[in-house]
Formats: C-alpha cells, structure tokens, sequence
C-alpha cells in the first residue's frame, strides 16, 4: 500500500517518457534498416528538424485516446488504442514534413517506424501493465449492495481476464456497523447506486479513516453533483448544481464541430460509401439503405440512414427485435459493415441534417424508449441533447452493457460536454471500430436484457 501511493502519481509520466523514447527508437532503427551502411546527412536532417513536434503529436495523441488514464481491464484492451495513435503519429509525421518541406524525409521509413512504433510500444505497455498490476497487488473489494443489483456488478469484476480484482465479502447496506472490522482485510469498497445518501456518507467516511478507496455506481443526483461549484450565500456554504442542458455557446460550438467533421469525413470517406453501396447492393436482394424512424432531441421523432446489413423485412413477423448473437438475419456483408461500424457512414447526411451530432447518446426507437422511461425515470435526460454518431456508451460500454449502465455514461457526458471530451471520443471511436467488440450481437444470456443499440 506504501509503495503504491508514492508512486501512482509519477505512473503517467513513467508511461509516456517510455512511449516517446520508443517512438524516437522506432524512427532510429527505420533509419537504420533502411540505410544498414550509413545514414545519409540529407534523409536524416528532416527528421531532425520535425524531432520535438513528433513527441508533442505523440503525447497529445495518446492522451485523446486515453492511453494514460488508469487500465483495470486487462492488457490488451489498449492495443487498438495504440496502433490508432501510431497510425496518427505518422501521418502526422508526414504532413509535419511536407510543411517544413523536408521532402528528403524517406516514405519507407516512415511506413517501416510505423510498425516497428507499434510493436516496441505494445510489448512495452504490456510489460508496465504487469509493472503496475504488482505495484497496486490484486485488490480484495468489500461490495456493499442490494442482493438485486450485487450478481451483475460481481461478474463484471471478476469475470475479465487478468482482473486486478477479488471479491473479499458481499454485505448489505443494514450491515455497515461491521465496516472498521472488514475494512482492516479490504483494499477496497464498492458502493452500489441503490444505496441511501446516508449510508454512502457512513462507508465513505470510514473509507477516509481506514485510507481506503472506495469506487461508487454513479446514480443521477451523483453525477449532477459531479459538476457543482462552492459558493456562499452570505456566510452559508453552498454547492450550486447548474443546468444539464447545454448553453446557447456550446450548442453553437458543438454544431460547428458537427458540421467539420461530418463534411470532412464525407469527402475522405467518398470511395469507402461507394464501395459499401456496391457490397449492400450485390450481397442480398433489397434496398441498400435501412431507413428507420427513430427518437430525437426533446423526443421528437427523425429518419435515421444506416447501410443495410439484415435480410430485407427482417422484422416483418417478429417485430422490433434486437439482434442477437450469430443472428441468422444478419447479411454475410452487414456483418463485416457493423464490426467496423461502416454501416453507420450514412448518418452522416442526419448530422449535415441537424437530426443528430457527432457525438452524443445514440439514438432508439420509440418502441424501446417507452420500455427504457417505464423502468429508468432519468431516461428521458438523454433527450437534452442531440443522439450521436458514437457517444461515451459506446467507447467505454460494450453491446451487452445494460441500459442503465449505458444511461450512466450519457447522463456523464451531457453533464461534462467539452468540444475537448468531444474530440476525445471522437479519437477513442477508432480503436473501438477497429476492434469491433462493442458491435457484436447479444449473446444469450444478455439477450433477456433491454439493451440501448437496435438492429
């Protein structure tokens, strides 16, 4: 426990001097699988002028996919994360070149970096995951819960791989007086969000004196708070919780945003739609575009545009029916197009529209929303902004993560809206494509949940 709280706060640094060190040593060694014999003072001056912009592009890319927050979920949930930064990395590199006309810069050492960057960098990331796992130990956590909401939070803990997490004793809330005992063999306690405000205050103040941490399943009125700023009113301290919705600025700016990158990606993305049309269009029989009503900013309803990827009229005798797991409805193309999230490429037109943004909660049908308010009252607070491309619940969440899990990562986002948290999704979305996980159907077991994506 001492060995850790002296070193996390240096742990990020340590992480990022590593990644700068063997970005440069990937560049190094290109250099010299390229020229084995001697490197050429005219090839190798270019590099050196660019030099400290690559490391400034390297730390900012990595910081926007979230490489240096806290990784709990296993070492190889940053792989996509890293290949996506070093992709970036040398674009950049490239672009970086040609505005400091560094022509002589050769293209086979950076495409050769490339891949040995990322090598160096994944067993490197892989090692510190280790490193840190030893540093912290594997943490026994004391679950505070209803037995309702307890099943489903231990299984997220302990099922992953490689889980830093064990579980040391399940209590329920009436059961708190017992916390200076169980806490001396806890490393740490997990707070379910059904418990009341006052028992929250009870554990989190034992937390304090037994210098423990404690990890809490935000509910509505935490993650209202989560924003509050301290004031006074004459003499009296209070914390002012301001308004969810987004002000008449950041909407400005979050349109502007919208209407970039929605254009951008249009114009970069024009041969990879046409390429979808023509594999949607000869792979099964039926229209090429899903067109599909769908719920809206302040609950008004709007057409939403994907690539078709089930059999036409897939849903004629069933109904509205979320797609499962080796869903047989699924096309042999409309599988690859969801793994790589390609066939969401059409909604672009519904940002350019004003239906939606580039990121925010992603938009449901009406008949799951009537279900979602009925059991989730603060459901309907996702309706303050506009449904989005990608959001926080897709990035972090997976397919199968409950509604009300999902519901907590967009009641998160709305609450902190930055065009910075923007664009950090945004750069957080590629590796999630690339991985393709959250895409993938509900297995059956999930599948008697509500979850929030529909076909």
């Amino acid at each position: 426990m001492f060995k850790m709280r002296i070193l996390k706060p240096f742990l990020p640094y340590l992480l990022a001097a590593g990644d700068l060190l063997l970005v440069f040593l990937g560049y190094f060694l290109a250099f010299v699988i390229r020229f084995p014999v001697e490197v050429p003072v005219f090839n190798w001056q270019p590099f050196i002028r660019v030099f400290p912009w690559i490391g400034t592009a390297t730390l900012v890319l990595f910081g926007g996919l979230g490489l240096y927050r806290g990784r709990r979920n296993g070492p190889l949930s940053m792989i996509g994360g890293v290949v996506t930064g070093i992709a970036g990395v040398m674009i950049i590199t490239m672009a970086l070149t040609f505005w400091f006309r560094g022509f002589a810069f050769p293209r086979s050492v950076l495409i050769l970096a490339m891949f040995i960057q990322a090598l160096l960098i994944c067993v490197w990331r892989y090692l510190f995951w280790y490193f840190e796992r030893w540093l912290y130990g594997r943490q026994e956590l004391l679950v505070i819960g209803r037995d309702l909401e307890v099943p489903g939070m231990l299984e997220k803990l302990v099922c992953p791989p490689g889980s830093w997490f064990g579980i040391q004793q399940v209590i329920s809330p009436e059961d708190i007086d017992q916390l200076p005992v169980l806490l001396k063999k806890a490393n740490a306690v997990l707070l379910s969000p059904l418990i009341s405000r006052e028992i929250k205050a009870k554990v989190l103040t034992a937390c304090l004196e037994a210098r423990r941490e404690a990890f809490l399943v935000p509910d509505l009125y935490d993650i209202m708070l989560s924003r509050g700023s301290m004031l006074q009113l004459n003499d009296l301290p209070v914390v002012e919780v301001r308004d969810i919705r987004l002000s008449i600025l950041q909407k400005a700016a979050k349109r502007g945003t919208d209407l970039f990158f929605a254009l951008l990606c249009f114009i970069i993305m024009a041969p990879v739609l046409v390429a979808c049309v023509v594999v949607v269009a000869v792979s099964s029989p039926g229209p090429v575009f899903y067109i599909q009503e769908r719920i809206g900013l302040k609950g008004k309803p709007f057409l939403l545009y994907k690539f078709r990827t089930m059999v036409h009229d897939a849903e004629k005798h069933t109904g509205p029916v979320l797609s499962a797991e080796k869903d047989p409805r699924i096309t042999r193309a409309g599988k690859f197009l969801r793994s790589t999230r390609l066939d969401e490429l059409p909604q672009l037109l519904n940002v350019i529209k004003g239906d939606m943004s580039i990121v925010g909660p992603r938009p449901e049908r009406s008949f799951f929303v009537e279900q979602f308010v009925n059991e989730l009252p603060d459901y309907q607070y996702r309706y303050l902004v506009k449904p989005g491309l990608t959001g926080m619940a897709q990035v972090f969440g997976k397919y199968t993560t409950s509604a009300e899990d999902k519901l907590r990562f967009d009641l998160y986002y709305i609450r902190h809206y930055s065009p910075v948290l923007d664009l950090k999704i945004i750069l957080q979305t590629i590796p999630v494509a690339i991985g393709g996980e959250t895409a993938s159907g509900l297995n059956e077991k999930s599948n008697k949940k509500i979850s929030h994506q529909a076909p």
